[in-house]
């Protein structure tokens, strides 16, 4: 498939198995509530191994791709830089990066890509998910801003039509990237659907282990 998902590929992190597609989100709201007080800052690769979904938290029908490398660990250095090159910010307080691809067994040209950035502080995180926003409206013009629920203090849903259907009502590939306390996430998904219930369903889950994993606690218990 083409379009947003491509975008994310071509813009990969140094080392990523996943993708980055520096650019997805506005500087909207979640639907969170009250900021979210992270008691954790996730500096170290088995906190942000833990924050990224595991194989056995996956809905059924979904599974790490046959050859896909396992979800890795992006060191500070590699990740601040390439941070940096893309975004053309100081990415400052960065930890680690951190990405992941799993597939849809039944369609393997079904997959979906997460990748997280940690960040030593809130205030230092914001600036890099709302250079996400300017980066992906900026890159593709196709790109269209969508309403979607996420549990995170920012975040920014977007769609484009596949490259094989250009038609309004025709399938989209979909990505999603919020800010939850330190952590900046964006999930690629390559399913064609118009309602995103499975992106939506992703998106729970994601917020959910990264939010357990900032409070100390493990999101697999």
């Amino acid at each position: 498939m083409d379009g947003l998902m491509r975008h994310g590929r071509n813009l990969a992190l140094v080392g990523a198995a996943g993708a980055l597609a520096f650019g997805t989100a506005a500087c909207g709201s979640g639907d969170g509530g009250a900021a979210f007080r992270a008691t954790v800052v996730l500096s170290q690769p088995d906190q942000v191994m833990d924050a990224l979904p595991s194989p056995a938290s996956l809905p059924s029908g979904w599974r790490l791709a046959p050859g896909a490398k396992p979800p890795k660990v992006i060191v500070q250095g590699e990740v601040s830089s390439d941070c940096r090159k893309k975004l053309s910010i100081s990415c400052s307080g960065i930890q680690l990066g951190g990405t992941v691809r799993y597939e849809l067994a039944s369609n393997p040209d079904n997959d979906i890509r997460f990748t997280l950035l940690t960040f030593d502080t809130p205030e230092h995180a914001g600036p890099v998910f709302e250079a996400m926003v300017t980066s992906l409206e900026k890159d593709d013009r196709n790109a269209r801003r969508i309403t979607l629920k996420a549990a995170a203090e920012q975040s920014q849903g977007f769609e484009r039509p596949t490259e094989s259907s250009d038609a309004p009502t025709g399938a989209v590939a979909s990505a999603m990237a919020m800010r939850i306390g330190t952590v900046v996430a964006l999930i690629e998904l390559d399913e064609d659907e118009r309602d995103h219930k499975t992106l939506q369903q992703f998106i729970a889950l994601e917020a959910d282990r990264i939010k357990k994993v900032q409070q100390g606690t493990n999101p697999d218990a």
